[in-house]
């Protein structure tokens, strides 16, 4: 019997079963014809259904297969796609291996949540800020749903000083101060403690030692809620040391809402751009992200408009404030450089895994260049920059850096992810995970911006504000922007 005649009888076998079934009758809008819709599962049929292609796994999409042999499928994919692997010195045989055994495990007690942590240990194994994990808010409050009251920070010197102090915390209520000085964990110098602490629940894997550094700092005052810790910390202007103990408490997150850098919350109907005048008729922008938004559906045009009202106006310096600003659409890089530059720039060129050849290579339609557009600001110009400034505003800020009459300003390097992201993964139980697809490389074919093995890479401001104890209380005590007041200072010709 040929395949037709099965299918026709399989059809017409299926028909007088749904006939014999209680079901509810639709019609079809168009034809008004009577359909049945069946209201209740169908059994198993004597003969297999035909397998239905869309719903087998291809590439990328691995939903359907067993837990293990999806996690090496992942591992297959990304060992040929990732864009760093020598960059960052991946070793993918001991990684593979590695993680495997605790999948093995999550597999033999059908764990979902152990399969889940064995697969953001695997993603966090990369230190790039471009891989990601789609999070899992309830082993996330399990694991660090719980603060001790305080937020802290390395200094330039080797402290570790507290900048901020959630009210009627346990660390509160026990009288630490911003400024205290944190000397002890649980009996463990406090710079051999922080070194312990796992980024397995920052929001993404810091790309550079200085990022590890900051993640590694806003995580140590997170543990699972009820969580008891014994402290020592001396408070600013006082001889003798406290020593106490924390209990971990549900905050909310307040502690990791509060980050030492610039943290930017949007929201679709946000505009990329806050503008104003500051003292000395000098222009300030901030744009918050490389991307449209409802209420700017054409951000370029909104910025040509923000650059030509500064030119009419003749603002004798301008100020460009990206902490915070994780990136975007990198076609709008050169869309908002052209303002700055006075010849053809190199920005960058993509080099995008090609199947074909096995290996990265860039496409003549990959390079990106900034052209000079004839409208042109030709005054001072500073640029702010943070641990929170990634992505396109690197690849904005790298333009810049180039010119002689702009400046970087910033307390920290940029974060280091010029990988574009793309690589999206379909995994069981409803988990994806995502990778960059592709490199940024400067004019001589080498990688750029993105941090390495070493833990080196961002953007270096021009001028470096340091971290320490005046400072952390002119931010967070006084209230001042402390990078803003130094651009000013720049543009003026005090700095």
């Amino acid at each position: 019997m040929n395949s037709q005649k099965k299918l026709s009888i399989l059809f017409v076998y299926v028909c007088i079963l749904i006939s014999l079934l209680g079901c509810t009758r639709t019609r079809i809008p168009l034809t008004k014809i009577e359909v049945p819709m069946v209201a209740v599962p169908l059994p198993e049929l004597p003969i297999p259904l035909p397998k239905i292609p869309l719903l087998m796994s291809g590439e990328g999409d691995y939903r359907l297969l067993p837990w293990k042999k999806a996690y090496y499928r992942l591992c297959d994919q990304m060992e040929r796609e990732y864009p760093y692997t020598e960059w960052k010195n991946i070793n993918w045989d001991n990684l593979r291996e590695q993680i495997s055994k605790k999948v093995e495990q999550a597999k033999d007690k059908k764990d979902r949540d152990a399969y889940y942590l064995a697969l953001r240990e695997f993603m966090y194994s990369f230190p790039d800020a471009n891989v990601r994990i789609e999070m899992n808010e309830t082993l996330r409050e399990s694991a660090v749903g719980g603060g001790y009251g305080f937020a802290m920070t390395r200094t330039e010197d080797g402290q570790y000083l507290v900048f901020y102090i959630h009210p009627e915390s346990s660390a509160d209520k026990a009288g630490m101060k911003i400024g205290a000085k944190l000397l002890q964990w649980n009996h463990i110098p406090i710079e051999q403690a922080i070194q312990a602490v796992p980024i397995l629940w920052a929001d993404t894997p810091p790309a550079t030692h200085e990022g590890k550094t900051y993640e590694q700092c806003k995580l140590l005052g997170r543990a699972p809620i009820g969580t008891e810790v014994e402290v020592s910390f001396i408070n600013p202007s006082e001889a003798n040391p406290i020593v106490t103990k924390l209990t971990a408490e549900k905050d909310d997150y307040a502690t990791l809402k509060t980050p030492f850098w610039n943290k930017v919350s949007i929201g679709p109907m946000d505009s990329p751009f806050q503008k104003k005048k500051l003292e000395d008729n000098y222009g300030y922008v901030r744009i918050l992200f490389f991307s449209p938004s409802i209420n700017t559906p054409f951000p370029a045009q909104a910025f040509q408009k923000i650059i030509s009202d500064f030119i009419r106006e003749g603002v004798p310096g301008l100020i460009m404030d990206l902490r915070g600003n994780t990136g975007g659409d990198p076609e709008l890089i050169p869309r908002y450089a052209g303002y700055f530059v006075e010849e053809e720039t190199f920005l960058q060129d993509l080099a995008f895994y090609s199947k074909k050849e096995k290996g990265f290579k860039v496409s003549p339609g990959d390079r990106q260049v900034v052209k000079p557009f004839p409208l042109q600001y030709r005054g001072d110009v500073v640029v702010l920059v943070d641990y929170g400034t990634a992505g396109s505003a690197e690849g904005f800020v790298s333009v810049l850096s180039k010119k002689k009459n702009i400046h970087i300003i910033g307390i920290s390097n940029t974060r280091g992810a010029m990988g574009v992201p793309g690589g999206d993964v379909r995994m069981p139980n409803g988990i994806t995970v995502s990778y960059p697809v592709a490199r940024s490389l400067d004019k001589d074919g080498n990688i750029q911006i993105e941090g390495n093995a070493q833990g080196e890479g961002g953007i270096i401001p021009t001028v470096k504000i340091p971290i320490n104890a005046e400072n952390i209380q002119k931010i967070f005590v006084d209230g001042k922007d402390i990078v803003l007041e130094k651009a000013i200072e720049c543009l003026k010709g005090d700095s």
